[in-house]
């Protein structure tokens, strides 16, 4: 068993930013992990600080724009393009008015946005997992649900190979390493609408009912709690540790 790729999404809805190595620490994601999002100015969260769930912000549910942004990610800037529209971002701190404004002239019929920042990450569970994705599991649903074989699909943080498809729901409640980082098992990912965009250029709308009716599931994946300090880096090995 072995990980294949890492990847964060540095805006929550975003395209996501490919790694060849990173830092873990205790109790928390991939650092830069959807540490900004784009609120829906609407939209009011019974608290304006700290995590908010997912449905007050910019997600690919909503919208194919999301998916059809191409982004950059360098050192110092982001660079995003839409069709003939693009637009250059210092990346720490985001300019927020130029981004909020961008994104509202490519759809103003998305409305307005404020950019929220949160150091922990806007992840989908208020506790700040990383998510792993088995390429078997992805495969094997593209295959059952005439699908194509994306793992983007499913904007996992880490992605392994080596395993039998599913193989990796017999290891909830159990401890794994990576490299020198290690993490307990928590639960199956639960998958809702978002997984219609392979982020591919195809949208499946019936993908879950597909999913459903062929493997009889809703899950992909694993929610990960980091355990200690240390590094992952793409073609280290995994191992079961308890």
């Amino acid at each position: 068993m072995k990980l294949l790729a890492i990847r964060r999404y540095p805006i929550k809805g975003l395209a996501g930013e490919s790694l060849t190595e990173t830092p873990i620490m205790p109790g928390q994601t991939i650092g830069g992990d959807r540490q900004y999002a784009l609120q829906y100015r609407d939209r009011i969260p019974p608290s304006e600080t700290g995590w908010r769930p997912k449905k007050y912000f910019l997600q690919s549910v909503h919208t194919n724009l999301c998916s059809d942004i191409q982004i950059q990610w360098q050192a110092d800037t982001i660079h995003l393009r839409y069709r003939d529209q693009t637009l250059s971002l210092s990346r720490d701190p985001i300019d927020q008015e130029a981004l909020t404004r961008w994104v509202t002239m490519l759809d103003p019929s998305l409305g307005e946005f404020t950019v929220e920042r949160l150091d922990s990450g806007f992840t989908d569970e208020a506790e700040a997992y990383v998510s792993l994705i088995n390429q078997a599991t992805v495969t094997a649903i593209a295959t059952a649900t005439a699908t194509a074989d994306h793992p983007e699909r499913y904007r996992g943080n880490v992605l392994i190979d080596g395993i039998p498809a599913f193989e990796e729901l017999n290891w909830v409640g159990q401890t794994i390493a990576i490299g020198s980082a290690e993490f307990e098992v928590v639960e199956p990912i639960v998958r809702c609408r978002a997984t219609e965009c392979d982020w591919n250029g195809t949208r499946t709308n019936d993908f879950l009912s597909r999913l459903d009716q062929h493997l009889q599931t809703d899950i992909c994946g694993l929610f990960l709690r980091s355990l200690n300090q240390g590094s992952i880096a793409v073609n280290d090995p995994l191992r079961l540790i308890s």
